[in-house]
């Protein structure tokens, strides 16, 4: 999106004051690391489980044959996506991530666009009790806005976060929303 696209969602009145998008490269190395180690084994099971299913189908001498390897196969089919998105997919959308997401912010809200399998476009008020948080790293920074605190059912809360992640000017837009809230509390 461009600085001119952006005027076709903000309401009457409201103002652009910042628009970026991710740095490229991949960050959060351990965690993706960490969910690369948790997919191998279902991808090593969905590619075995699918590969029996082929082999019981290819070699099918009655309908039993038959019926054990579609159902292998059927049967395999998520764990192999499962194990196929955290073993080699993540690193593809992470690597793409500065092509296909967009962030804005106006004088009222923060604005995230991602084009994926489909465009989407989610809008996040501020306001002057939006929890906000910089998460500084090496490259890029991240401002999370805590947007929804729902009970856990153990009496406690859990938030959900959601912002601009591995921007380059964190700070920049860190103090731009702070500066929203405190006009914004007067």
């Amino acid at each position: 999106m461009t600085g001119e696209a952006w005027q076709d969602y903000l309401a009457p009145g409201e103002r652009l004051l910042w628009q970026g998008a991710p740095v490229p490269g991949i960050f959060d190395l351990p965690k993706r690391l960490l969910l690369a180690a948790f997919g191998t084994p279902f991808l090593v099971g969905g590619v075995a489980c699918f590969g029996f299913g082929l082999f019981f189908m290819g070699k099918a001498d009655g309908i039993a044959s038959l019926g054990l390897g579609i159902f292998l196969a059927i049967f395999a089919t998520p764990f192999l996506a499962v194990g196929l998105y955290l073993v080699v997919l993540q690193w593809i959308e992470a690597m793409q991530a500065h092509r296909r997401v967009r962030y804005a912010l106006t004088d009222r809200a923060a604005y995230i666009a991602r084009r994926y399998w489909r465009r989407s476009l989610e809008v996040l008020p501020i306001r002057p009790q939006t929890a906000v948080e910089l998460v500084e790293g090496k490259g890029a920074s991240t401002v999370w806005l805590h947007t929804r605190r729902e009970d856990d059912g153990d009496g406690g809360t859990t938030t959900e976060k959601k912002g601009f992640e591995n921007i380059a000017e964190g700070r920049d837009v860190f103090a731009l929303i702070r500066g929203l809230q405190t006009r914004e509390s007067r």
